[in-house]
């Protein structure tokens, strides 16, 4: 259809009766082309042509979406307004990017955006603080609320009880004489005694014990004394009847005897072997080993 179709006066009359016609009619265009046998797509293109068509259709969907409650002002509601709530002041507050913040707690990131769009529109006015438990709020008093005059009952006993108690004694410092420091300083010298058990026992601080001990000199290790040792080199040779000095820490099983090698080590063979035989034996394993 080209556009001086729609230009010709007697079919734009024409349409126009038809258009005003079934907006009146409160038909579907099927219905009222099916009934005036019309084609529906030509009803369609003169309806565009001949009302604001676009403009009405945006009127009608946004008084859709006025007469349209997403939030239902029943009481059952507010549970739901205030977990929400909550949760988008604490996403504001967080510093966090609303997925970020929806995925740290497993949240649908759609509905967070949706109440947090309502809320901050003002369709959604709801304190949520207001509806937690008494034991979850903050203890904030006012001169008409009755915990405050719960708190000053409480403050009242509270000073009965301080009154009756009297003045708090005040701890005196203990002084000790040069004679008991140094005492104290020997008991810990005991033997089974430390500077800790000393402390606990008498009351008294560890590092007050140890500087008492600096300013005494006591308890402080005496110089070692070092001795001088000679290394001789080889073994003097000692008599077959000398006993050995491992003959009290390793027993000769049964049967065997010790025989002493040319380094000086000893080893045990059968008690009917050869001495020189076992030196032998022994050096030739060492050899191939």
């Amino acid at each position: 259809m080209r556009r001086r179709v729609f230009d010709n006066p007697a079919k734009r009359a024409w349409w126009q009766v038809h258009v005003d016609a079934h907006r009146k009619s409160g038909l579907t265009i099927a219905r009222y082309c099916r009934h005036h046998r019309l084609t529906v797509d030509t009803f369609r293109k003169w309806r565009r042509e001949l009302t604001d068509w676009e403009e009405e259709k945006t009127k009608r969907n946004l008084k859709r979406r006025k007469r349209y409650h997403p939030i239902s002002p029943d009481k059952r509601r507010r549970a739901t307004q205030a977990f929400w709530a909550m949760h988008v002041e604490a996403c504001q507050w967080s510093g966090l990017h609303l997925r970020e913040y929806s995925s740290a707690l497993q949240l649908s990131p759609y509905s967070l955006k949706r109440w947090r769009n309502l809320i901050e529109a003002e369709e959604v006015v709801i304190d949520w603080r207001a509806l937690l438990h008494p034991s979850a709020r903050p203890p904030i008093s006012t001169k008409t609320s009755t915990s405050a005059k719960e708190t000053e009952r409480v403050r009242a006993l509270t000073e009965a009880i301080e009154a009756e108690a009297g003045p708090p004694k005040r701890a005196r410092r203990r002084r000790w004489s040069t004679e008991e420091k140094i005492a104290l300083l020997l008991e810990a010298e005991r033997h089974g005694e430390t500077i800790s058990s000393v402390g606990r026992r008498h009351g008294i601080s560890t590092s007050v014990l140890f500087r008492w001990r600096d300013q005494f000199g006591l308890g402080q290790e005496k110089p070692m004394t070092l001795a001088p040792v000679q290394v001789i080199e080889g073994r003097a040779k000692r008599d077959s009847g000398e006993p050995s000095l491992l003959a009290g820490l390793l027993p000769c099983p049964d049967g065997m005897k010790e025989v002493e090698l040319a380094d000086g080590r000893r080893v045990f063979a059968p008690i009917d072997a050869d001495p020189d035989a076992v030196r032998r034996e022994v050096a030739e394993r060492e050899m191939r080993s």
